[in-house]
């Protein structure tokens, strides 16, 4: 995909899951790479791995919540490579609790790196992006944040504020040539899950979708080369988003209606 060849990329939460993907995908695609991820053995295994195959690497471990951190690490990866074409916002942890059981310092910490991080990023990009006259900015939301579920309340709250942040910075940046493309990906087969914050997460608790973090990974970066706005990873996926903003009473009852099902069980 000759889109990516060349660009100069930062990602966010490189080390796991669909961000490693991303990374594996982008570096075999020509794309140079600005890696960060918190895990520094992860985020070097990775670095290392990707270096021995070709790809230009910049890697360092960092709190995306950390407002000094994210402007260096921006800044070093800007110099290292000369120019800055596209930031993925992809860095999110999971919180799973019933709406009256959400400890106040858990939501903190996930708003602090689904909300709070992707902003310090954007703002740190933006000069990059206002100088060049282009760019691309990636947020991966998710599809929560359209159609929220039992026990995700915090985690859809915090990605429908991405989504939200994503859509006023396409309004702010368009002038300047940057797009901005918000991501509804269903659930992946990744640690995610193991993760996440709060209560742990029942094998059988209904999922739309469970794909791998490389069909993830390749339908974001066909989707963003392509100009779409918001990319949805199945075809299920867009159906239900579909069917939340023109039918959102069937669609709550219908979502109502399968974790009742599997409650009782």
């Amino acid at each position: 995909m000759d889109f990516w060849r060349g660009k100069v990329v930062l990602l966010t939460g490189a080390s796991r899951g669909i961000g490693r993907a991303l990374a594996a995908k982008l570096a075999g695609q020509g794309a140079k790479l600005i890696l960060v991820a918190r895990s520094e053995p992860e985020l070097l295994e990775l670095g290392t791995e990707l270096s021995a195959q070709g790809a230009e690497v910049f890697f360092r471990p960092a709190d995306v919540s950390d407002r000094h951190a994210v402007k260096g690490l921006v800044e070093a990866g800007g110099e290292r490579f000369g120019r800055l074409d596209v930031l993925i916002n992809n860095a999110g942890v999971g919180l799973r609790a019933r709406i009256p059981d959400i400890r106040p310092e858990d939501f903190s910490t996930a708003w602090e790196v689904n909300v709070l991080g992707p902003l310090l990023l954007i703002q740190a990009a933006w000069p990059w992006f206002e100088r060049q006259s282009g760019g691309l900015i990636i947020n991966i939301c998710s599809l929560g944040a359209l159609q929220p579920a039992p026990n995700i309340g915090g985690y859809s709250a915090t990605k429908a504020a991405l989504a939200a942040l994503g859509a006023a910075t396409r309004l702010e940046l368009a002038p300047f040539g940057v797009r901005v493309c918000n991501v509804f990906p269903g659930s992946a087969a990744t640690s995610f899950r193991a993760h996440a914050l709060g209560e742990a997460y029942p094998e059988n608790e209904p999922r739309l979708s469970r794909v791998s973090p490389d069909l993830v990974a390749q339908r974001i970066l066909i989707g963003a080369a392509r100009g779409e706005r918001d990319i949805f990873v199945t075809w299920p996926d867009r159906v239900l988003a579909t069917f939340a903003r023109l039918a959102p009473v069937l669609t709550d009852r219908l979502v109502a209606r399968a974790f009742k099902r599997v409650k009782e069980r």
